[in-house]
């Protein structure tokens, strides 16, 4: 099972305890996934479909509860689903406008809304209860291991500014964008997929996703360490080898027995340990010296060795 599959599958078990709530998932489920159009008869008939049997449940669920309808389920294989199942429902009757008006899809006239209905999202609860219908209706979630990508798709512009809208009521931002026949609302946030998931009760998905980003920044945290510290041996090697090379040209134009004590004892001791540390080499030292004063020793070695070399 995809990602956002399992996602859609844990918020289609959700089951708001107010019926305001359950009626506006269930208007947004509709508005995204439903379809509007004259049957015979100029009878007007409902007509949803979807990829998720979860969602197709539990839209068939919801219009049961709140409007005792019994809408016809199909089931068919879809091509552009790659053989996958597609779910149907099919509802007419009498009653439909009815329903349809107390869902927010049609107004008082009957005539079609395109964007999120005032009165069905006024609580916030109703508001978060939407906002779940919408992601079960056209919404998408990338894998918690994948760049963050958050979306809503939508056939009417006017629903997704509504949605943009109703977004920015709980804090978060999205923006909006066209494609084709399509509006999407989106985000790239990462801050802003785990609080849109939080807000709409996927929990499961949330604590994947916080758990892939605590690895993905402990995974970054050791990659840098490492890189840092691979530079600094890198560095620390090719200052011993300058080292060792200064000293080769002392030995060999004034002789190590010719320096002063203390630059004697700082150069034998690199050419017995070529490897060792700056502090390392303090630490051999009778007394020991700080890594600072090694250091000055060495850069006094190696202006006596650019000396010898322009002598």
């Amino acid at each position: 099972m995809s990602h956002i599959s399992e996602v859609k599958e844990e918020l289609a078990r959700i089951w708001a305890s107010k019926r305001c709530c359950r009626l506006a998932e269930l208007s947004a489920l509709l508005h995204l996934e439903g379809s509007l159009h004259l049957g015979s008869g100029e009878r007007l008939v409902l007509h949803t479909e979807s990829e998720n049997a979860a969602v197709a449940r539990k839209m068939f669920r919801l219009l049961k509860e709140l409007f005792s309808l019994s809408p016809e389920l199909r089931v068919e294989r879809a091509p552009r689903l790659r053989g996958h199942n597609c779910y149907q429902l099919v509802l007419s009757g009498e009653g439909l406008p009815q329903v349809l008006n107390e869902l927010g899809l049609l107004d008082d006239s009957l005539l079609p809304v395109l964007g999120v209905p005032p009165r069905v999202v006024r609580r916030r609860c109703c508001g978060i209860s939407y906002l779940r219908g919408a992601f079960l209706g056209g919404g998408y979630v990338s894998r918690p291991d994948l760049p963050a990508h958050l979306e809503i798709n939508t056939q009417y512009r006017e629903m997704a500014q509504g949605l943009v809208g109703l977004l920015e009521r709980y804090g978060i931002r999205a923006q909006l964008t066209e494609r084709r026949y399509m509006s999407t609302l989106y985000s790239k946030s990462r801050s802003v997929q785990a609080d849109f998931l939080a807000l709409v009760g996927a929990h499961e998905a949330l604590l994947r996703l916080q758990s892939e980003s605590v690895l993905r920044e402990l995974r970054e945290n050791v990659n840098r360490r490492v890189n840092s510290e691979t530079a600094n041996l890198e560095k620390a090697v090719k200052a011993a080898q300058r080292q060792l090379r200064d000293i080769r040209i002392l030995v060999d134009s004034v002789g190590l027995e010719n320096l002063p004590r203390s630059l004697r004892s700082v150069a034998e001791l690199r050419l017995q340990h070529p490897e060792a540390s700056l502090k390392e080499l303090g630490d051999l030292m009778h007394p020991a010296l700080s890594k600072s004063a090694v250091y000055h020793r060495m850069r006094r070695l190696s202006r006596m060795a650019s000396e010898a070399e322009r002598a």
